[in-house]
């Protein structure tokens, strides 16, 4: 359980790096499983504050992340797109015990609710549209490669559809590679994205970032979208993505983004934190459809 104050060296470097007295109102953050976050309320000349620092390495954390997310970030700077400006960064932790980020705090909220999030879909595409124009050219983070290599895909215990996820990961491992031909987030979600009036206002979580196969945060989102709503939301979220970007996604992202939520998709937190009720068992059957849909519109592809 993330507590409700960061480690007290942390809090007094992000305090001196953004100008703020020691009697600021701090807040917790809702924040992934690699990272917990802060609010460090501003005053009428200073604005408001986010210290991000990694969760600890038995809850997931991997300290390597703030290093990797501060460079992306500061690599964005210059493209003007919707994303935490960094106030200070500390990627060692010499300053502040602990390796932290410290970035200006977006405008927006989450959203909140299936009704919202359906709403919001043609604006999550729009702005995964707009970041992949804004960086085509750009070369910082991780080039892509699977979260696990595909020599360890499992069919999943919990499954019935044995034959779906032997055939999918045959797939994976007979089809070459997709091409990174493009700068991705990498893992976008609703939950990463803050909206205001409408429209997304800012874009979160860019650690994994990097070069990787143009169409794949399309994937990735059509197949988070699917776990939380269904498969509509997925179609929806498809049908308006790939209306911006001229051409039909290849599916074969698809099958690469549900192979890698293996061994389970442990999406109650994320969730949660969208006010969405979300079962275990809903999270699974609806990733099966997405994969089984993928794999429909494989069919007119034959394995090397």
């Amino acid at each position: 359980m993330t507590p409700s104050r960061p480690p007290q060296p942390a809090l007094d470097w992000a305090l001196e790096a953004a100008g703020l007295p020691a009697e600021t109102a701090i807040e917790l953050m809702p924040g992934g499983r690699g990272g917990q976050l802060w609010l460090l309320q501003g005053s009428e000349h200073v604005p408001d504050a986010v210290l991000k620092l990694a969760a600890p390495t038995s809850a997931g954390g991997d300290e390597r992340l703030i290093h990797r997310e501060a460079v992306i970030l500061q690599a964005l700077a210059p493209l003007a797109m919707p994303v935490p400006k960094v106030l200070a960064a500390d990627a060692s932790g010499a300053q502040a015990g602990t390796p932290a980020l410290l970035m200006k705090r977006a405008p927006g909220a989450l959203l909140s609710g299936p009704d919202a999030l359906r709403e919001a879909i043609p604006a999550m595409a729009q702005a995964l549209i707009l970041c992949q124009r804004h960086t085509h050219n750009l070369v910082a983070g991780r080039r892509w490669m699977p979260w696990q290599p595909a020599s360890g895909f499992r069919v999943p215990s919990w499954s019935t559809r044995e034959a779906l996820w032997n055939r999918a990961i045959r797939v994976v491992k007979g089809f070459q590679a997709p091409r990174c031909d493009a700068f991705i987030h990498r893992d976008p979600h609703p939950a990463n994205m803050l909206f205001e009036d409408g429209a997304v206002s800012a874009v979160l979580d860019w650690p994994h970032a990097g070069r990787g196969p143009a169409g794949f945060d399309g994937a990735r989102m059509a197949m988070n979208l699917c776990c939380l709503l269904g498969m509509d939301a997925a179609t929806s979220f498809r049908g308006t993505f790939e209306a911006a970007l001229g051409h039909r996604q290849d599916p074969l992202l698809e099958v690469y983004a549900a192979c890698e939520f293996l061994p389970d998709p442990a999406l109650a937190a994320s969730a949660g934190t969208l006010g969405i009720e979300l079962s275990g068992s809903q999270a699974r059957g609806r990733l099966e459809n997405f994969l089984a849909d993928a794999m429909r519109r494989m069919s007119s592809r034959r394995l090397p």
